[in-house]
């Protein structure tokens, strides 16, 4: 019989795939994506969250450090992007 601790990680690789596959598919192809940056980074996010979850099955401190310095990372990029589209449109 598989005890809860060695079930759990399988769970959240899983899981994690799952979530990097939705959250990459949503961006690519979802509703409005190409249209809405808001979209974008809320599709993103969500595949976020699913490395995060991939290396939580492997390890507790690297999916947090990752969680953490990817977010920042990634939230002042999109949106310094966002900001670019939006300048870019009132221009023309």
């Amino acid at each position: 019989m598989l005890s809860p601790t060695e079930t759990l990680p399988w769970i959240t690789f899983y899981l994690g795939i799952t979530l990097l596959i939705i959250g990459s598919l949503g961006v690519v192809f979802g509703p409005k994506a190409s249209k809405e940056p808001i979209i974008r980074i809320i599709n993103l996010t969500a595949a976020n969250n699913g490395i995060a979850l991939i290396f939580l099955s492997y390890n507790y401190t690297l999916a947090v450090l990752t969680i953490l310095s990817v977010n920042a990372m990634f939230d002042i990029l999109v949106f310094r992007v966002i900001i670019r589209l939006e300048e870019m449109e009132a221009l023309y």
